[in-house]
């Protein structure tokens, strides 16, 4: 009889029929990454199976050698296949190059190859020997302990991946994942009792293991939803996030971390996971945030090279069922763009604050100059009206000489009129134009002042004081020439009988200079003192012509030059006033 059926076939053939069941529900999900070497895996061990259990049935050592052939090819292919679905399962972003899967089948291959001529070269068994009609031993040649070596490292490499990656996973892929290595070391642990005869039975119970650890794999796939959430697909998800994640256990190690935060901080996940936290902290996380217990969030500052960006930080506190604190989750997410739009919001909002101030500053400006003006401008008009009839008269009664000194009245009521309007243009030209200040030849700008008000001087007959060497600061020339203007042209009006002038400059703070002019007119009161700059004021003399226009125009000129205007007064008759207004020294000075 060529075979004789035993309990031990029996025993040995199960966990083909096992191999198969689970090669039909693994294939629902052949699609699923790493699944189809699980499938693959499972073809190799229902074929040892069946093999094994079919040379323990065998009676002839002829057949028997032929089945353990067979079984070869069964066996030495699950090593191979259980680490590529290991490298697939938990590293696919990296794993499996198909390149080196060649390179794993390579001794398997040769291993065949030499089984089938194992009589011309007795490397794989150097004997067999017929114990018993179903009973054998086998003596191993040497190549057979390379090959066997071979497959232990594929084993115990696949062992360790699966060990070191369990840390890096949440409790529900823990338990998968603990599952797998423990059924994984019962077929690793089978063979070498086998192959070392560490046990008194003379059969392999490694084919008998791997059924075991099917049926814990299958245990996976339906009571845990092993294939269904994959930690792999989870590593994905948790890597395409913008938001930077960073897991943290209790002794401050950090056990997982997204791409996301390797690119914050501007360096590799390799060197963040496993490091103490310390390592890598470069301030990321705030002190506060990090003693938390509770959800918290708070904002945080990265400066990376000459960039600076903001992160909103949040902290989830890692728990078992019991509240046991046993980790922590810091989310980064970027709020640098909804900063700088804040901020680009706050600075639009201030410029528009100030120009709806400046708008209301010249609606002031406006009504008040409207009040000081309309008077001023009602007198020559008012005049004008009047003088027409005068001069129609002396006209029509021959008196020539009379009408032309009503005509020349004209002409000076309407120069008035006309730098008062002037006057107007110019200070809504000052607050819209942006010049930028260059040097000004001061002497020159003086000198050209005087000229301008050459009429009002030699009707005056004054004396004024002025330095021989003038310093060399920054201002536009036709706006200063403007405000000594103004300034010479009141202190002939307000000064004394006769008005004695005297300007001057000193170094102020900083690098700015003070520029002068002292009249000896009876001064002003310190209430007169505090109008003089706004609402269009005149001085306190109602009598002296004049539109309060002129001083409004100098503050404005010299705060748009980036200096100020100040005026003091002791309100002493001989001693006058002292209007003074600075600006900024050149460079080079």
């Amino acid at each position: 009889m060529v075979f004789q059926f035993t309990s031990a076939f029996y025993i040995q053939s199960l966990p083909s029929l096992l191999a198969i069941l689970l090669i039909l529900i693994l294939w629902k999900r052949r699609h699923v990454e790493g699944v189809v070497y699980l499938i693959l895996f499972e073809c190799s061990n229902a074929i040892w199976s069946i093999a094994d259990g079919l040379e323990h049935a065998s009676t002839i050592l002829g057949l028997k050698i032929f089945w353990s052939q067979f079984a070869i090819f069964g066996a030495s292919t699950i090593p191979p296949l259980f680490l590529l679905f290991t490298l697939a399962y938990f590293k696919s972003e990296k794993f499996p190059d198909r390149r080196i899967i060649p390179l794993l089948f390579l001794l398997p291959a040769i291993t065949l190859g030499l089984s089938t001529t194992n009589q011309y070269h007795h490397l794989v068994w150097e004997k067999i020997e017929m114990i018993s009609p179903n009973g054998s031993i086998y003596h191993y040649g040497e190549w057979f302990w390379i090959y066997v070596f071979y497959e232990f490292i594929l084993s115990l490499i696949a062992i360790f991946i699966l060990s070191t990656d369990t840390i890096k996973f949440y409790k529900i892929y823990k338990r998968q994942i603990v599952y797998l290595i423990v059924a994984s070391i019962l077929p690793f642990t089978a063979c070498v009792l086998y192959i070392f005869k560490l046990i008194p039975l003379n059969a392999d119970l490694t084919p008998i293991s791997l059924s075991i650890m099917g049926i814990s794999l299958a245990i996976n796939i339906f009571k845990q939803g092993m294939l269904d959430i994959l930690p792999i697909a989870r590593k994905q998800i948790i890597n395409n996030l913008g938001d930077g994640i960073i897991v943290i256990d209790m002794a401050n190690r950090v056990v997982d971390a997204n791409s996301a935060i390797a690119t914050i901080l501007g360096i590799s996940q390799e060197q963040i996971v496993g490091k103490p936290f310390e390592s890598i902290d470069q301030k990321i996380i705030p002190p506060e945030l990090n003693s938390c217990q509770e959800r918290s969030t708070t904002e945080t500052v990265i400066k990376k090279g000459n960039e600076t960006r903001y992160f909103e930080v949040t902290f989830n506190p890692v728990s078992l069922h019991n509240q046991k604190l046993i980790g922590k989750i810091f989310i980064l997410h970027d709020i640098t763009g909804r900063k700088n739009a804040m901020d680009s919001a706050v600075t639009s909002n201030n410029l528009l604050r100030d120009e709806i101030k400046e708008k209301e500053k010249l609606i002031l400006d406006l009504d008040a100059y409207a009040r000081s003006v309309a008077h001023d401008l009602k007198n020559p008009i008012s005049g004008l009206l009047g003088l027409r009839e005068l001069i129609r008269d002396d006209i029509k009664n021959g008196k020539k000489d009379e009408a032309f000194e009503l005509i020349e009245i004209v002409h000076e009521q309407g120069l008035k009129m006309y730098n008062i309007v002037d006057e107007l243009l110019l200070l809504a030209r000052i607050r819209k134009e942006d010049l930028k200040p260059v040097p000004l030849e001061m002497s020159s700008i003086i000198k050209e002042a005087l000229k301008r008000l050459n009429g009002r001087i030699s009707q005056n007959h004054f004396s004024i004081e002025i330095p021989d060497s003038w310093p060399s600061v920054l201002g536009h020339a036709q706006w200063v020439e403007e405000v000594w203007v103004n300034l010479i042209s009141n202190a002939l009006k307000y000064g004394g009988t006769p008005p004695s002038i005297r300007i001057g400059y000193d170094k102020a703070d900083g690098s700015y200079y003070r520029f002068w002019i002292q009249d000896n007119g009876n001064g002003h009161s310190s209430e007169s003192l505090k109008k003089l700059f706004n609402d269009f004021e005149r001085l306190e003399n109602k009598n002296k012509e004049g539109h309060g226009l002129g001083l409004s125009i100098i503050k404005r000129i010299i705060e748009k030059l980036g200096g100020e205007v100040m005026v003091t007064s002791e309100n002493s008759p001989g001693k006058g006033c002292i209007f003074s207004f600075t600006l900024k020294t050149t460079p080079d000075k």
